[in-house]
């Protein structure tokens, strides 16, 4: 019988025979650095997350500086990393990936930390009627890349459909093969 080590509500696997990212040294790091983030209190003010009409409930709890990220931060935006994501996820772990489309209210955070002024910043940018970049998105419609596009929409033009890259895997496993393909995790 396969060794499986069962996780909390909300933790990651730390080894599962059944899933091989699980044993990479990108994944088990990226999973030491999640155990010991410390919960940090955030004002309503700079935290769309914050308080209790925070935008971001039932999200899985991972903190902003470890999420996998896909877009690149200088102009002009690529979809490059996300087309190298897709194309990886099917040839290793034979995952098929999808583009579609969703609105705000259909997509549900991952993340639990969202900066009000980035998303302020997006709608007066003008994001709902220009995004460039779609969002990337679990088959359970969890965001994996793009939770501040997704508040900018939430906030402005929650019914109105947003380009979306659907990995048909469930959250933690798309989260899990990002770490161990070697995704970007940082702060901005």
């Amino acid at each position: 019988m396969p060794r499986t080590r069962k996780a909390k509500r909300g933790q990651f696997p730390i080894e599962s025979d059944q899933k091989e990212w699980t044993h990479s040294a990108k994944y088990k790091n990226w999973v030491g650095k999640l155990k010991k983030t410390k919960k940090i209190q955030r004002s309503a003010k700079k935290d769309l997350c914050a308080g209790e009409k925070g935008i971001c409930k039932n999200n899985i709890g991972i903190p902003r500086k470890h999420m996998p990220q896909f877009t690149l931060r200088r102009a002009p935006f690529s979809q490059n990393p996300i087309k190298k994501f897709r194309k990886y996820v099917k040839e290793k772990y034979d995952v098929k990936s999808r583009f579609g489309e969703r609105t705000a209210d259909e997509l549900k955070p991952s993340q639990g930390e969202i900066n009000r002024g980035r998303v302020e910043a997006l709608i007066e940018d003008n994001i709902i009627d220009d995004m460039e970049v779609p969002i990337v998105i679990s088959k359970d419609n969890y965001i994996i890349d793009g939770h501040h596009r997704w508040a900018a929409f939430r906030m402005a033009a929650p019914k109105k459909q947003m380009k979306v890259v659907i990995i048909e895997a469930p959250v933690k496993d798309v989260l899990g093969m990002a770490v161990e393909w070697g995704a970007e995790t940082h702060a901005f």
